[in-house]
Order: structure tokens, then C-alpha cells, then sequence
């Protein structure tokens, strides 16, 4: 059973991938136009059925986590040590395979008609099709160092989609924005997995159950025997400062994957992609990355990295809440949405709501995925306008968009019927992770209690806001309502199936189980090798238990309803009565940070994109004045010996040696000339000097015998 599991899910992950390769290979000659989105989207279909089917099989079985571990890197120095690729399968990962193959079978199907006539459609569902796949790897990742190969890959294949209209501005900033602002992220990953691998030996295993990876203990199970030889815990107060570092570490690359405070500025930008590219990261790919790995990496997180988790979260859900409240561009609301919503999963893990933030992250991601279709098919049918000031009245234009738009409103704003607590899918992962944080601690701790909680109102109200600026009251541009329309099928459809999934919250319970069950192994490991309780769970041990409690049901029951109803109240007609609210001492100044983004990206204009220019600039003058310099009169000097050398050769050397050779040549000259070539010449000559010498002889022995 196990290998099937295995085989099932092996085989949903690679599909994509394959089919990215052929498009690539093959689409626009042998697939052109519609045959390529189609075989794409069929194969992301195939995909999508094998991990249901797995799911199946998964609830047909005891729901033992199950590894397929084969040895992939030597690690250097340890015998016997390898790095290993492979496949985890536990409630987590199935669940995860479901969402994220459903919600991508659905985007391709929507882009289909989103980009019908683009000149590089075929090379856009190569790129959706490479995306689902890095996706698809994360979640299937048996180790820290397999996970974080593909989760590299997510960040190069999101670079491609937020910047395919590359001969745009916008989108060229905005992919390198998110590709930098991750590799930042991505840094403390590193650190985080350095220190892990050198305390571990580079047994890099993720927790998934112990006994499932027989031989191979996880990363979990070997830290925990160490800790406990040492004679400390997991999540005691006497928990190594390097765990916590650790913990820290890794979530970093949780940071810039799911844009938390203080790298969530590039979520935002990366609107200027297409609107089927916005849907998926911000539902159930790219930012959920960041919410997965928190919770795999969740049994080695001590109270310290808890405390600083809950923070980033709680700081990050409050400043998007406020910032979506002010935007005008669809897109943008529906951005600083997720990030606030991003928060709530991240505050949950922070607070030990394991299964509450999971859960959320499910029922986020289909309604979230339907709001961006949404406004996709209203910037569609209102030719490219994104600025909510310019709709009003489209509901009678695009009713099944703004039915749908609606619905998932409902669903992000917690709605229920108050008193009982019944309500769709999104009230019950909200309203967990409320009760979570109420039980996370008392005083300041607080906070991370009355910060969601108000947030969860302003939800509801800006949601309502963008409701009615673009579907309610009279038409604010008529040319823009007269030329509006619905979108074709291929967009609408998954819209539809969308906004049913995010009110039916049966389906949404399966997801619940398989957390829970999940989670339940889990809290086993930890009994297994720490003898104790699940202490780093405690703070949600009633939540943990499956109990939907709120405190103060009035503050949440009714509030979604005024919330609500005083969005559509207040800007049915436009943005008059805001605009005089805006004047108002105190509000105006609220609203400029707010509508300033809190001048982030003003502060890494000027101490990042600035400061790196006037370093790049002060090097650049260094470069100049002081290393050119030196070159320079380094070649001066060289250039004046050589010429001082010059001379030396030319006038002595060269005199010395031209000068031998003028000698060697008069004498050859001299000489020349008596070799006429004559042999009676030679004859006298030979006389005169055998003459000449008898002569000379004689006068030696005459002078010698006087």
C-alpha cells in the first residue's frame, strides 16, 4: 500500500514537469495555439486525479506516514552518510497534492481564456505547467536539502511568471524585486540548515513519523536522542540557543516565500503579472511554500522561535489589513489580503495551533484563488482597468462573477450564523486560530489575541469595500460599464467551482482529518523520544481537540455582519463618504501611511536601492580616481623608463653593435678587393711575398752574425 501511495504520488509530481518540457519542445510547432493550454491542462488534470486517488487510498489505509529514501549525495567525511532523494508521504503531504493540483488544474483552465491571443501563450502554460511542478516537489520533499532544491526552483519559475510581459516596466522590476527579496529570505535558510547539518552529521530527514524510514531516522528523531543525551529538551526553557537559531533560520526562507514583515513587499508588486499567475501564488503555491515548511520544521521550533514566530505574524496581519483598507487597484486589496491572511497561518503555528493553521491555509487558498479569477474577469471584461474608482454597477454586467466575488467574501470574512457558530470554510480555520490565540497566554501575550481579532472585522470590511466599488450602485465611468462584459466559460467556470468549495465545508473537513491525523503522529514522535507530553503544543490543546469556541461570540457571531454591512453602506456610492472621513485630523494622517504602504518601500529605496548606489557610486570614483590612478602612473612610469631605456639601446648598445658590424664589413670590404679572381695575380702575389720573406731571413742572419 505503501508503494502505491509512493507511485501515485511520484507520478503527480513529475507529470507537470513532463508537460512543460513537451510545450517547450514541441508547443508551438505540433501544438499551437488552443492544443497546447489544452494538453496542459489535461496532464495538470491527470495529475490532479492520481493525488485524489492517492487520497483515497490514503483513508483505505491505517495512515502510517510511508518514505522512499534512495542514497543521492556523499556526505564527506562520514562513512556510511548520504544526503538522500526521495518521497514523503504522510496526511500533510496528501492534502497539500490535492490543493495545490485542483486549484492549478483550475488556473490552467482559467488561463485559457485569460490569455487567449497572447504571442507567447504556449511558452505561459510551459511556465505554469514548470511552476505546479517546483510546487509539487516541495511537498513531496523527504529532506531539508531536496526541499529547498525545489523550492529554488519555485523562486526561478515565479520569476519567469511574475515578469512574462517582460517588455513591460512594471513586470521587469517586480521579478526581480521578488527574486532578490527571496534570495535575502533564502540566506537564513542556509544558516538555519548549516547549523542543523553540522549538529546532525547532515542527517537531513524530515520528521514524518517515526518507523516509517527504517534505517534512516528522521531529523526529528536523531536531534531528539541527542538533545535527550544531553540532557536537554525540544521545547523546554533549557533548549539550546542553536536550535533556536536554527528554527530562526529556516524560517526566514518562510519569510520571503510567504512575504512576511519585513520582506513582504514584493508580494504586492508581483500583481503586474497575469491575473491566472496572481491566483496561483497567492492560493496555493509560492506563499503557501513559506506556510509548509514552517509546519514541517515545526517539531524542532523551541518556545523562543515560537514567540518570534507569532510576532512576525501578528505585526504582518495587522499592517496588510490597514493597507488593504486604502488601496483602489483590485488587485492590490486582494493583495495586502493575503498577506494579511498569510499572517493569521503564520501567528497560528507561532501560538502552537498546528492543525487551526494548515487549515486555514487550505480554505484560504480556494478562496483566494476565486477572488483573484474574479477580479481577473473584471479587469478582462473592463478592458484592463484595475482601478476599483472606475467600476460600480457590474453585477449587472458580470452576474456570475459578481455571485462568485460574493460568495468568497463571505468566506474570507469568517461568515456564520451567530450564536450557534455555523458557518462555511473559512470561519471555522479563522475561528480556530482565534481560540488558539486566546489560549497562548495571558497579559501581553494578549496581543496575538485582540490583533486577529480586530483584523478579522477589518477583513470583513475592506472585502465588503471592493465588493461594492466594483459590482454595486451606478456605473462611475459609463464608457467603461457600456464596453463591459462576462468573461467566456474557461474563466467562469472555475470561478463557480471555486466559490463552492469555499461555502461546502465537507470537503474542507477532509483536509482537517488529514492535519489532524498528521498531527497526531507527530505528537507521538515527540512522546517516543522526549518521554513527555507535547509541551509546544499545550498553548492549543483545546483546539487541538477539535472544539470551534470563541471568546465573546458577540465580538465575532454579529460583528462579520456590521462589518459587512457597513463596507457596502459606506462605499456603494463611491468613494464620497470615505473621502470626507479622510479629512478628518488624526484619520488623514493614518490613511497617508497607510496608503504610503508604511513608506517600506521608501525605506529600502533610500537604505537599500540608494545606499547600494552611493556605495556602488564611492566605489566607482575609488575605482577611478585611486585603482586607475595607480594604473595609470604605474603605465606613466613605465612608459618614461621605456623610453629612457629606449635611448640607452638606440645610442650604446645598438652604436656597439652597428658599430662592430661597419668594422666586420670595411675590413670584409678591404679584403674583398684583393680577390680579383686572377691566378697569374695570385702567382706574383704568392713570388712577392715568398720574395719578401727570403729577404727578410737573410737580413736576420746577417744582423745576427755581426
Amino acid at each position: 500500500m505503501a508503494s502505491a501511495l509512493i507511485t501515485l504520488l511520484t507520478l503527480a509530481t513529475l507529470l507537470p514537469l513532463f508537460s512543460s518540457v513537451l510545450v517547450i519542445l514541441f508547443g508551438r510547432r505540433r501544438l499551437p495555439g488552443n492544443k497546447t493550454a489544452i494538453f496542459a491542462t489535461g496532464v495538470m488534470g491527470v495529475s490532479c486525479v492520481l493525488s485524489l486517488l492517492a487520497m483515497i487510498l490514503w483513508f483505505t489505509t491505517d495512515g502510517t506516514p510511508a518514505v522512499w529514501n534512495i542514497p543521492w549525495i556523499p556526505i564527506p567525511g562520514l562513512e556510511a552518510k548520504w544526503l538522500y532523494l526521495g518521497v514523503l508521504v504522510d496526511g500533510l503531504t496528501i492534502a497539500m497534492m490535492v490543493m495545490v493540483t485542483l486549484i492549478s488544474t483550475l488556473v490552467h483552465t482559467y488561463s485559457i481564456g485569460y490569455m487567449h491571443g497572447d504571442k507567447r501563450f504556449e511558452r505561459f502554460f510551459a511556465y505554469l505547467s514548470l511552476f505546479t511542478f517546483s510546487m509539487l516537489g516541495i511537498v513531496t520533499a523527504n529532506s531539508i536539502m531536496q526541499l529547498f532544491v525545489f523550492w529554488e526552483l519555485v523562486g526561478l519559475t515565479s520569476y519567469l511568471l511574475i515578469g512574462f510581459w517582460f517588455e513591460k516596466r512594471g513586470p521587469q522590476q517586480a521579478c526581480k524585486k521578488a527574486f532578490v527579496m527571496n534570495r535575502i529570505g533564502d540566506a537564513g535558510f542556509l544558516i538555519g540548515f548549516g547549523i542543523l547539518f553540522t549538529q546532525l552529521g547532515g542527517n537531513m530527514l524530515l520528521p514524518g513519523g517515526e518507523g516509517a524510514m527504517e534505517g534512516h531516522p528522521s531529523m526529528f528523531g536523531a536531534l531528539a536522542e541527542m538533545l535527550k543525551v544531553q540532557g536537554f529538551t525540544i521545547n523546554g526553557p533549557d533548549a539550546p540557543g542553536w536550535l533556536t537559531l536554527a528554527g530562526i533560520g529556516l524560517f526566514c526562507g518562510a519569510i520571503g516565500k510567504s512575504a512576511q514583515f519585513p520582506l513582504h513587499t514584493w508580494l504586492p508588486d508581483a500583481m503586474e503579472g497575469p491575473t491566472p499567475v496572481s491566483s496561483i501564488v497567492h492560493s496555493a503555491t509560492m506563499v503557501a511554500a513559506g506556510v509548509f515548511l514552517t509546519a514541517r520544521i515545526y517539531p524542532i521550533l523551541t518556545p523562543d522561535a515560537h514567540l518570534f514566530i507569532s510576532t512576525i505574524g501578528l505585526i504582518t496581519l495587522i499592517m496588510a489589513a490597514c493597507m488593504a483598507l486604502v488601496m483602489t487597484d483590485i488587485k492590490r486589496v486582494l493583495a495586502y489580503s493575503t498577506l494579511s491572511q498569510l499572517g493569521y497561518m503564520i501567528l497560528a503555528l507561532g501560538t502552537g495551533n498546528y492543525i487551526y493553521a494548515l487549515y486555514h491555509l487550505f480554505t484560504h487558498a480556494f478562496f483566494k484563488c476565486c477572488l483573484f479569477q474574479c477580479a481577473g474577469s473584471v479587469i478582462h471584461g473592463a478592458h484592463h482597468q484595475q482601478d476599483m474608482r472606475y467600476y460600480g454597477g457590474l453585477k449587472d454586467k458580470m452576474p456570475k462573477t459578481a455571485l462568485a466575488y460574493f460568495i468568497c467574501t463571505l468566506a474570507i470574512a469568517g461568515a456564520s450564523i451567530p450564536i450557534v457558530n455555523v458557518g462555511i470554510s473559512g470561519f471555522y480555520s479563522k475561528d480556530g486560530i482565534l481560540a488558539g490565540a486566546w489560549n497562548y497566554g495571558q497579559g501581553f501575550g494578549m496581543l496575538f489575541f485582540w490583533g486577529p481579532l480586530l483584523v478579522a472585522y477589518l477583513t470583513a470590511f475592506y472585502m465588503a469595500r471592493s465588493f461594492a466599488l466594483t459590482f454595486l450602485g451606478k456605473p462611475r465611468d459609463q464608457h467603461l460599464y457600456d464596453h463591459a462584459h462576462e468573461a467566456p466559460n474557461t474563466m467562469v467556470v472555475p470561478q463557480l467551482i471555486l466559490a463552492v468549495i469555499a461555502v461546502i465545508s465537507v470537503p474542507i473537513f477532509i483536509w482537517y482529518g488529514l492535519i489532524k491525523q498528521t498531527h497526531a503522529h507527530m505528537t507521538a514522535a515527540i512522546e517516543k523520544f522526549s518521554g513527555t507530553g507535547a509541551a509546544w503544543v499545550q498553548s492549543g490543546a483545546e483546539v487541538v481537540a477539535g472544539e470551534h469556541h470563541i471568546h465573546g461570540p458577540l465580538l465575532f457571531g454579529f460583528a462579520w455582519i456590521l462589518a459587512i454591512g457597513g463596507g457596502i453602506w459606506f462605499y456603494k456610492d463611491g468613494m464620497a463618504r470615505a473621502e470626507k472621513v479622510v479629512k478628518i485630523p488624526g484619520v488623514n494622517l493614518l490613511y497617508k501611511w497607510a496608503h504610503n504602504k508604511f513608506y517600506f518601500d521608501a525605506l529600502y529605496d533610500v537604505f537599500t536601492v540608494n545606499l547600494g548606489k552611493t556605495v556602488a557610486g564611492i566605489a566607482n570614483l575609488f575605482d577611478k580616481i585611486i585603482v586607475d590612478g595607480l594604473v595609470n602612473l604605474a603605465g606613466l612610469l613605465t612608459k618614461m623608463w621605456a623610453n629612457v631605456t629606449g635611448r640607452v639601446d638606440n645610442k650604446y648598445v645598438d652604436g656597439a653593435v652597428n658599430g662592430a658590424a661597419e668594422f666586420a664589413y670595411n675590413s670584409g670590404s678591404m679584403l674583398r678587393s684583393s680577390q680579383a679572381g686572377r691566378v697569374r695575380a695570385y702567382v706574383l702575389t704568392l713570388l712577392t711575398i715568398a720574395a719578401l720573406a727570403m729577404i727578410a731571413v737573410m737580413v736576420v742572419v746577417m744582423v745576427t752574425k755581426t
